[in-house]
């Protein structure tokens, strides 16, 4: 027998061609399902949210869900929450608890522009104006959510507000501050430099 190396020459080309064109269409029809190493760690983006940060988070009882987030300064982000617990649930972020245990010292959002949306069970979404479910919120850091509850705030925060943050729950259950129960976490605003 003798060996043809024109002919087996061809015959590999046309198979590494088929190889290539295989593995490139695998690659073209996955594409679209593979996510940023961020979005692995707790935050994910949509296709319309690709200049946001979107971070979701879950209140249950008497937990977040991630503990411990970070977003970054001077880029706008998403928080998406929803309370699966039971009872009430708030989220608070300021600098520390206060020493009474009754809220925050320094407020995260002060002077920050948000937008906050939720939705509750068997109701419409209501916008930040309170247009649908009435909430008792008496500053910008808070956010309530009944049980079944969720939505999101909206904000850009300046890179003076780098730094880590304590988020807490005030709502009281059995005499006992949620905070207190272990309901705390923390979110880290990361500078770009």
């Amino acid at each position: 027998m003798t060996f043809d190396f024109p002919s087996f020459l061809t015959r590999a080309l046309s198979r590494s061609a088929l190889l290539i064109a295989a593995v490139g269409l695998l690659l073209a029809c996955s594409g679209g399902d593979q996510q940023p190493a961020e979005e692995k760690a707790g935050s994910t983006a949509t296709a319309s949210e690709t200049d946001t940060t979107v971070v979701e988070m879950t209140m249950k009882d008497y937990a977040y869900e991630p503990a411990d987030v970070t977003v970054p300064a001077g880029e706008p982000v998403t928080l998406k929450i929803k309370n699966t617990g039971t009872v009430e649930h708030y989220f608070v972020v300021g600098d520390t608890i206060a020493s009474d245990g009754e809220g925050v010292r320094e407020n995260l959002f002060r002077d920050v522009s948000l937008e906050k949306r939720k939705q509750t069970e068997g109701e419409h979404e209501e916008d930040d104006q309170g247009n649908g479910h009435e909430e008792e919120e008496h500053h910008e850091n808070e956010f309530e959510l009944p049980p079944g509850g969720q939505g999101s705030i909206t904000f850009t925060l300046p890179e003076s507000k780098a730094g880590t943050y304590t988020i807490a729950c005030f709502e009281t259950t059995g005499g006992n501050k949620h905070h207190e129960l272990g309901m705390r976490g923390t979110l880290t605003v990361s500078d770009s430099n």
